[in-house]
């Protein structure tokens, strides 16, 4: 049976932070208590077993030997294959990781430069962080194994930096540091203090350089330090583990550690003053406290601090730490505090330096108040949760940085819009697992990350990555013969499957396992076999997705590794943390099982492969500090022998034979992935990665051989996933885009090849290259045969087809016109990556037969009956010219008969000619997309997707308005997809088209009428024809014709259209006469368009005939009177003014013009009383008498 191994949280922190013993909290929420856990699991299995520990400062000496032996290897000629491997990165570039610390470039007068420090992935630099991409650069290859925790540079002299290692916060990998690094040439290189490589620096929290002095401070684990002789020696000025550390332009030093600030004018020892001293208010009882002063008022001091493990209100000081009141706590919509119990994890605190009252929060999300604590609001909801890191621009109003544990983020809008992802480039991933596609030459990869889900890759080059399935990713499996089936799994063994090939994963099973659940999969039977903390190990059937609990018969087995033996697949080796290798030869059947125990080993087993075709030659890994590493049994573990040899002492997570030699091993370990050239016990020398082309000298946590082609993928935790191909034959291969567009450089990946050393190119337009990975534009269209040479002997062809930008309109009739697919062939090209592909011609099988017009269309399986299962096949449209402003529409005719919604098609466009694609449309576009995957898997097209699905009988035409896309080049293509069930025939596409729209570009109001439409309603209708950027109406309604009031507005239809839009309202109205107008507004944010105009006014009469006078002013007048008409007119008016004797004074006419009212001028007139006759037409002459003031 299984035995457990407890261990105390308290005990664990203080082994692990040494002298670290302050109160850590109990811990409430499960995110917390995954930390934990995590923080256990990495414990265990790297301690060294004689201390009871890691003994980090031994890694410092790992990485010192590592680099000799990488100059010594540099001197050697004539290095073996296993001497000079290459890895290439893979990615994620999109997808960054924990990050404790950020600082603006003091030397850049922009403050663009930012660097950023990352807990596994090192110092990294970008010159501008507003950049999209921000364009990042690994600092110095000599600190990318360090946990940075903190930066400061010299304000004198911002060629000066320091740099402090470790993070301190119990943190998922607790990642221990060696000491401080200094910069003399800003940050171009970096040296070791040579003072700090003690455990009073092993993990730093904050680093200050005094702006008068040059003394510098540093914030550790053991309490605040000075060096007032540039790093030579160090003193202790306060003592107690330091949080938050911090210089103000007054003068002052501040500190904070469990439950107390400090201040102090000269930073000497004992010259601290606390301003949190008992009875001010503050609270006694944290166990960690986040604070920050404010610039703009030094005496506005806040303060938040975790109190067993949650966080607590904010507290502010108005008067420099005198007194403090309580302010409101932070919290999530739920009411509960927003760190999840994790408060000794993810917090901080920062105020706006221009305002005071302005205070950003940090804990699982970010919070903001603008009153100075009394409330809180949340932002930044798009952002990363588990908030570290909170820096203020303190010389840019409004510009802040945030570091999480998804990298890092910039807001040049303080906290008033959604903070700019800016961790592209920024590769600073932590992988725990990774698995890789079993048939070869695919770039298809699974990895789980920490706190970063679990995600899938699949390009050439350092590539995106699409998250997959949630929390703590962690072990993957892709099935060999059948890889449509994967799995993937998050902490505690919450496991996915995915059965369409990755593009839906569903819940599987939950095991109840450790937080790291180590995991093995059968492909043969298709069974996973897990650890679980419920037995020895857990069992799990992908065909039925049944499960259950196995114990092994007399063996406790507490799982850190389980490996499927390649020669038997039912046979199963688990290694366990207590150093034993236990192998089950019955794996598949029964809840209790027999297995086989071997020699037990020191440490906790990491990772067991076995030799393909010798099932008694074994490698195994172990993780801990002082032991040996690895080992091998020739003789199925009935012993074994160490292979250390010249390794230097540090953890290795995993191993793995040459799958061509198996005298040959490689080990992914601390520093990076070492090899063997040979394998020979004691003797065995190992090779370190070579600087430039081997894996970062980075933690890394396994290794996934593809047996097909004999790459290799690594899984780092800090710098992402990295293959490499040196155990694979060489073998020529173009990775390329097969359609392409004129003019437009794409990328020809000859990385694609395996083992390749030299490349030549020729493109078959006559240019040639001699790159690795060159990029090229064809200037003409047309057919182009492409091929690559490497190692100067081997070689191979690829197709490409180049389409053409052609002018609008598209349409039939025009001379340029080959949407009819009868001419033209240039302008469209089809690829399928599998499955059936599109064929130009006529098709006799029934559901795609036919075309629309002429002789040909574009058909799926031109002469199948049934198109293949598991299909993916892309037909292109030529570029299309919609840089002028316009209206545009594109369409097609289709006709199909489809597995419904099973499979479908859908059109994509891309706006860089084919480098980028997104989808066109949705299913709520009029006359387009017919069905919406709400989130079912096992369909060909994932959750959320829209798509043209099920059958027509004819052909039959679909268009959408892409107005939307004017100011670019588009090109179109269509994607169909089938997944693996069902017989049927396919679709045709013909006519495509593009119209533009040639008359004038701006929404034009065709009509606009009222009625009664009941006692109390009045029906209002309009019309448009065309709509240009029509955003809506603003119906307004007037008694008088003069004062307008805004009652309703409808949202446009159209927005953008070439076709007639109308629109309907219905008012409510008591009175005989209303008159009606609207206000039509046209916006386009992106190119500044704002065009608004108002309609015609109109008039809704009840009970009214003829045309009367409805009022008159003002009366008395001065020289001008208006008259509101009880009706809209357009006509001449007559009239004639007497005075009061009866005398003719004027005499003339008012135009009036599709309005109801009438202006009358009567100027130079003497005060008196006046007769003024309108004549309104049909005999009808109505008298008003007024006064002349």
């Amino acid at each position: 049976m299984k035995r457990l191994l407890p261990v105390l949280l308290t005990t664990t922190l203080f082994i692990i932070f040494l002298v670290f013993a302050d109160r850590r909290p109990t811990y409430h929420s499960r995110k917390a208590q995954s930390i934990k856990d995590a923080f256990e699991n990495n414990f265990k299995r790297i301690k060294d077993p004689a201390l009871g520990y890691p003994p980090m400062e031994r890694l410092l000496v790992a990485l010192e030997q590592t680099r000799r032996k990488q100059a010594e290897l540099a001197a050697r000629s004539g290095r073996g294959p296993l001497a000079d491997v290459r890895w290439r990165e893979r990615g994620p570039n999109n997808i960054g990781g924990r990050t404790r610390t950020i600082m603006i470039d003091k030397k850049d007068p922009t403050r663009h430069t930012v660097w950023a420090g990352s807990v596994a992935g090192g110092l990294w630099k970008t010159t501008d962080v507003t950049a999209d991409p921000a364009q990042w650069q690994k600092a110095s290859d000599y600190l990318e194994n360090m946990a940075i925790g903190a930066l400061a540079q010299d304000p004198n002299n911002p060629d000066i930096m320091y740099l402090g290692t470790g993070e301190g916060y119990g943190s998922i990998d607790a990642i221990a540091g060696m000491g401080l690094f200094k910069s003399t040439d800003n940050g171009a290189t970096w040296s070791p203090i040579e003072a700090t490589l003690t455990n009073n620096f092993r993990y730093t929290q904050d680093i200050v350089v005094h702006p008068q002095t040059g003394h510098v401070y540093a914030g550790t684990s053991t309490g605040v330090y000075r060096t007032t002789n540039d790093g030579e020696t160090w003193q202790r000025v306060l003592a107690g583990f330091c949080y938050d550390l911090y210089y103000m332009p007054d003068g002052n030093l501040y500190a904070s550690n469990t439950s107390n600030i400090y201040r102090s004018q000269t930073g000497n020892n004992n010259q601290w003053t606390r301003i949190t001293a008992a009875g001010s208010g503050f609270p006694v009882d944290g166990d960690r406290t986040e604070f920050s002063v404010s610039i703009s008022n030094p005496n506005f001091i806040y303060a938040i601090l975790s109190v067993n493990g949650a966080a607590s209100s904010v507290y502010f000081t108005p008067n420099g730490g005198q007194s403090w009141v309580q302010r409101s706590q932070p919290r999530w919509d739920n009411g509960n505090e927003f760190t999840n119990g994790q408060a000794w994890y993810d917090l901080d605190i920062a105020v706006d330096p221009f305002n005071a009252n302005h205070v950003i929060a940090g804990g699982v999300p970010t919070m903001r108040s603008t009153d100075g604590g009394f409330s809180w609001q949340r932002f930044g909801n798009s952002m990363h949760v588990d908030q570290h890191f909170i820096l203020f621009d303190e010389l840019v109003q409004n510009t802040v940085y945030f570091g999480n544990d998804g990298g890092i983020y910039y807001s040049p809008t303080g906290s008033n819009g959604q903070p700019i992802d800016k961790n592209f480039g920024y590769n600073v991933t932590q992988f725990y697992a990774c698995a890789i596609h079993p048939e070869a030459f695919s770039t298809y990869y699974l990895g789980g990350t920490q706190d970063n889900n679990s995600l899938q890759l699949n390009n050439y080059g350092v590539t995106s990555a699409r998250s997959v399935w949630g929390g703590d990713g962690f072990y993957a499996h892709i099935d060999e013969n059948e890889p449509h089936i994967q799995l993937v799994s998050s902490q505690f063994g919450n496991w996915g499957i995915s059965t369409d090939g990755g593009l839906d994963f569903d819940d599987a099973v939950g095991v109840e396992g450790d937080f790291v659940n180590p995991s093995d999969y059968d492909s043969e039977a298709n069974i996973l076999y897990t650890e679980t903390d419920n037995g020895d190990f857990y069992r799990w059937r992908v065909n039925d997705r049944s499960g259950e609990v196995v114990d092994i018969e007399n063996v406790t087995n507490d799982v850190s590794a389980i490996t499927v033996d390649p020669n038997d697949p039912n046979r199963v080796y688990f290694g366990n943390y207590n150093g034993r290798v236990v192998r089950v030869d019955e794996a598949r059947e029964g809840a209790t099982v027999t297995g086989t125990s071997f020699p037990t080993l020191s440490g906790s087993i990491s990772s067991i492969d076995i030799e393909l075709g010798n099932p008694n030659h074994l490698l195994v890994t172990v993780s801990n500090y002082g032991v040996s590493s690895v080992y091998e049994s020739n003789n199925g573990g009935q012993s074994w022998i160490s292979l250390e040899g010249d390794l230097p002492d540090m953890p290795v997570r995993w191993g793995i034979f040459n799958p061509n030699d198996a005298t040959q091993a490689m080990i992914a370990t601390e520093a990076g992935v070492w090899t063997t050239e040979l394998i020979n016990g004691s003797n065995t020398e190992w090779i370190p990665p070579v600087p430039g082309k081997g894996t970062p000298l980075v933690s890394t946590w396994m290794l996934r051989l593809r047996r097909s082609d004999g790459v290799v993928l690594a899984a780092t935790h800090g710098r992402g996933l990295y293959t490499t191909d040196v155990f694979a034959t060489p073998t020529p291969r173009i990775g390329v885009e097969p359609i392409q567009y004129t003019n437009s450089a794409n990328p020809f990946f000859g990385e694609a090849s395996l083992n390749a050393d030299s490349y030549f190119w020729e493109f078959g337009d006559g240019a040639t290259s001699t790159a690795e990975n060159p990029e090229y534009a064809y200037a003409t269209s047309g057919a182009y045969s492409v091929k690559l040479t490497i190692n100067g002997d081997l070689s191979t062809t690829s197709a490409v087809k180049v389409l053409p930008t052609v002018p609008l309109p598209y349409v039939a009739g025009q001379a340029n016109y080959g949407g009819d697919m009868e001419g033209f062939n240039d302008h469209f090209g089809a690829y399928s990556p599998k499955g059936s592909v599109f064929e130009r011609g006529n098709s006799s099988i029934t559901g795609k037969n036919g075309t629309h017009s002429g002789d040909n269309a574009y058909v799926l399986g031109l002469n199948d009956n049934y198109y293949a299962p598991n299909t993916e096949a892309y037909l292109y449209t030529p570029n299309y010219d919609l840089t002028d402003p316009g209206i545009y529409e594109f369409s097609f005719w289709a006709k199909y008969n489809i597995h419904p919604g099973y499979d479908g098609f859908l059109v994509q466009y891309s706006l860089d000619k084919g480098k980028n694609w997104a989808v066109l449309g949705t299913d709520d576009s009029p006359n387009w997309y017919n069905y919406h995957n709400v989130n079912t898997g096992g369909l060909a097209f994932p959750g959320g997707s829209s798509y043209f699905t099920s059958s027509v009988n004819g052909f039959t035409r679909y268009k959408i308005n892409v107005s939307g896309l004017a100011g670019n080049e588009v090109a179109f293509r269509f994607l169909f997809r089938s997944e693996g069930t069902g017989n049927f025939p396919g679709v045709a596409i013909d006519d495509v088209a593009l119209t533009k729209y040639d008359g004038e570009l701006a929404t034009v109001l065709t009509g606009f009428t009222g009625e009664w439409t009941g006692a109390t309603q009045i029906g209002l209708n309009w019309t448009t024809l065309p709509e240009y950027y029509c955003r809506k109406f603003e119906v307004a309604r007037s008694t008088n014709g003069i004062d307008f009031e805004v009652i309703g507005t409808v949202n446009a239809k159209g927005g953008t259209t070439a076709y007639e839009q109308i629109y309907d309202y219905s008012a409510v109205g008591t009175l005989n006469l209303y008159f009606f107008r609207l206000q039509v507004i046209n916006i386009r944010e992106s190119t500044n368009y704002d065009y608004s105009f108002f309609s015609p006014i109109i008039a809704v009469r009840r009970n009214l005939e003829g045309l009367e006078v409805q009022r008159l002013f003002p009366n008395p007048f001065q020289e001008d009177i208006t008259v509101t008409l009880t009706d809209v007119v357009s006509r001449d008016l007559p009239y004639v003014l007497y005075n009061s004797k009866g005398q003719l004074v004027y005499q003339g006419s008012v135009t009036v013009d599709a309005s109801p009212l009438a202006q009358f001028n009567l100027p130079g007139l003497p005060g008196g009383v006046y007769f003024l006759q309108i004549d309104l037409g049909d005999g009808n002459k109505e008298v008003f008498k007024v006064l002349r003031n």
